[in-house]
């Protein structure tokens, strides 16, 4: 294993415990002299507006590059060492699950004769310092076609230019007709 698949792993287990506990008898020192906790704390790691916007701004990157061929801003957004996975169930149940490098998406994406189209929605973001995590809905067609559907996991790390770069990609890929549909209906 990789030391960014460990490291989703660790931060995956990680972002779960660290929910405030109900009597924190350390919240007293982390609220400072004004006796008010700090924003993050008490919102269960909710990002800043301006956070959210460039966090979902790099998730909607990858959306961006299926739908224009360009893997160019795969590899402006991804890190060379992307962990991706997927799981998916087939219609007589049988699990089966994928890896694959951000090269070999990049490879894939610039060889499709077919627009890809992915789409999210009600996306979950949270941030602890310089990590963010995303868990959203989404639909995928190839053309006009719905292919499949399911949720993208993803999780990010702040750059020093203050933008977002993904570090591990995760999807459940949920066959027609169990899929959950974009609210606005199908791409036009």
């Amino acid at each position: 294993m990789n030391r960014f698949a460990t490291f989703a792993i660790v931060t995956a287990t990680t972002l779960a415990a660290c929910a405030p506990a109900e009597d924190d008898s350390s919240a007293g020192e982390a609220q400072g002299s004004t006796g008010a906790a700090p924003a993050a704390a008490a919102v269960g790691h909710l990002p800043t507006e301006a956070e959210r916007t460039a966090i979902l701004a790099a998730v909607q990157g990858i959306f961006d590059a299926l739908a224009t061929g360009d893997g160019e801003i795969l590899r402006e957004i991804m890190h060379p060492d992307v962990l991706m996975h997927s799981v998916e169930r087939d219609a007589d149940g049988a699990r089966s699950s994928s890896t694959s490098t951000r090269d070999e998406l990049i490879a894939r994406l610039e060889g499709s004769e077919q627009v890809l189209t992915e789409r999210m929605w009600d996306a979950e973001v949270r941030v602890s310092g310089d990590l963010a995590m995303v868990w959203t809905p989404y639909d995928f067609y190839v053309g006009d076609d719905l292919s499949h559907c399911g949720a993208d996991a993803l999780l990010l790390t702040r750059n020093d230019d203050e933008s977002w770069k993904i570090i591990a990609l995760s999807w459940t890929r949920l066959q027609p007709p169990t899929c959950e549909l974009h609210p606005d209906g199908p791409p036009g």
